[in-house]
């Protein structure tokens, strides 16, 4: 990766609505340079995909909690993952070494959701059989949270 492609990468990560003739205009390069460079990190997959970045009080999920679980070895933590991964709360999914197996960031409305969540007799997460049990934290404030990374 040279200094132009790191240049690149970090103005995309700040802000991907821009067009390529914003970000050439920002970077003082060429447009088609920005252009082939872009889908070369397209292709390459170096740039996996662009999303939006939500407010998330002003969609209705100001609760941010982190759930840590302790998988049995009943299923395993990829299968665990995988069922969490299909949830449409859950932001983020950490498969982890040490106490805790998968760490999961939750997006919810309110603390009676989170309970849900979680101990719900048919569908919280400690009642499916191979989470031996949870320990969650509730952020009480975001001080930065916008994946980015810069290069």
């Amino acid at each position: 990766m040279d200094d132009i492609e790191r240049k690149l990468l970090n103005a995309l990560q700040a802000d991907s609505g821009r067009s390529v003739t914003q970000l050439a205009k920002a970077l003082s390069l060429p447009r088609t340079t920005v252009n082939n460079r872009v889908r070369k990190l397209r292709k390459g997959k170096t740039i996996a995909r662009y999303k939006a970045v939500l407010d998330m009080k002003k969609v209705g999920k100001p609760v941010c909690a982190l759930v840590h679980m302790v998988i049995t070895s009943k299923e395993g933590a990829y299968e665990v993952a995988a069922r969490l991964k299909a949830m449409k709360n859950v932001e983020e999914i950490y498969i982890t070494a040490g106490q805790f197996d998968i760490i999961a960031k939750v997006r919810l409305k309110d603390n009676e959701e989170l309970s849900k969540f979680i101990f719900d007799s048919r569908t919280g997460v400690r009642s499916w059989q191979s989470v031996e049990r949870t320990d969650s934290m509730i952020a009480l404030d975001t001080v930065k949270e916008n994946g980015v990374i810069w290069l």
